[in-house]
């Protein structure tokens, strides 16, 4: 009985099944299980070696600390190079560039020839003719010199994408700047007195138009510089023909003659100081006449002294002309016209006052 069920059917279909299940299924259960087990260890600790390095490797790249050896390298160039900068800027190098080549575009020797027969023959015919011819002039001065301003200041504004005031940057305060300086040598032919209290006035009613208006006191800067400095040359120069006809010739022929040399030789010249030097030989032309002929209120002495004033203060002019405008280049043609009178006119007249 005990073989039958040994080797029996029931025996051969149930039992080895049941085997080959257990052995088939329950070892690749926990073999899975372990080789997973293992293949998660070593991928950790074949992962773990590489992550660690990579970070340090990506401060430590060479593409990293590049950047800061630049900026560096940038920031610390512009302060070196400015560190420097400043000696020269502030002693030859402002003064250098604050003498601006002369501009041969367009007709220009021509126009300082009519400039020069105009002034002089205004001069020739007297006080009132000589005041009618700078008026204008100084009224194109003043006009032009608002409106460089005036564009600077639109240019600022549309760098820091603001609006400019319609009225600041309109034509209201360029009449105003040309009318008070034309006024100041009417003025001037009708006495010293008169001249002075107008020059004291105008700027003073220049102010007050700005705050009726609404506008700060710091925006009538350029209307007051409109009217001053073409003030400076016109009433000089309406003063000197007041005073003597001779003294009145005196500035406009040594003024212009600086004028023309600086013209001639500096729009040529490779530095800046040549055209200067140039037009002072040409004004120390014209006292050398002045001095030999004596024509009063001049002896040899005064009329020496006059030219060397005006000889020395033509340039200064011109550097005040570029240190009162938006930039140097800034194109205000009148007031450039005129400029070497702005220190000249009045020293020479100081001159002629104390010769007298």
């Amino acid at each position: 009985m005990a073989r039958p069920t040994e080797v029996g059917a029931p025996a051969m279909g149930s039992a080895p099944v049941q085997a080959d299940e257990a052995e088939i299924s329950a070892p690749p259960v926990v073999r899975r299980k372990r080789a997973e087990a293992r293949r998660a260890a070593d991928s950790a600790e074949t992962s773990t070696p590489p992550a660690e390095p990579a970070p340090p490797a990506e401060p430590t790249s060479p593409a990293e600390p590049t950047p800061p050896a630049e900026t560096v390298s940038d920031s610390a160039d512009p302060t070196t190079a400015a560190d420097p900068a400043p000696p020269p800027a502030s002693s030859r190098g402002r003064l250098a560039a604050l003498l601006v080549p002369p501009d041969t575009q367009g007709p220009r020797v021509r126009l300082g020839v009519l400039w020069f027969l105009l002034a002089l023959a205004a001069a020739t015919s007297g006080r009132q003719w000589t005041a009618a011819l700078w008026a204008l002039v100084g009224a194109l001065a003043g006009y032009q010199t608002v409106v460089v301003w005036q564009q600077a200041a639109i240019e600022q504004s549309s760098d820091t994408e603001s609006r400019p005031d319609p009225l600041a940057s309109g034509g209201l305060f360029r009449l105003v700047a040309a009318a008070l300086a034309a006024l100041m040598p009417i003025a001037a032919a009708y006495g010293t007195g008169t001249a002075g209290l107008v020059l004291i006035l105008a700027p003073l009613i220049a102010v007050g138009l700005h705050m009726v208006l609404g506008q700060r006191i710091g925006a009538a800067g350029p209307t007051v510089v409109g009217i001053v400095l073409p003030a400076l040359a016109s009433i000089s120069v309406v003063l000197a023909v007041r005073a003597n006809l001779w003294a009145g010739l005196f500035v406009i022929l040594a003024v212009s003659l600086y004028d023309a040399g600086a013209f001639l030789l500096g729009a040529d010249a490779s530095g800046r100081w040549e055209g200067p030097a140039a037009g002072m030989i040409g004004a120390l032309a014209v006292t050398f006449t002045m001095a030999t002929f004596q024509s009063p209120p001049f002896d040899r002495t005064s009329a020496w002294v006059a030219g060397i004033v005006i000889a020395v203060c033509c340039p200064i002019g011109q550097w005040l002309a570029s240190a009162f405008l938006p930039s140097a280049e800034a194109r205000a043609l009148a007031l450039r016209r005129i400029d070497a009178y702005l220190v000249a006119g009045p020293a020479f007249l100081l001159v002629v006052w104390l010769a007298s």
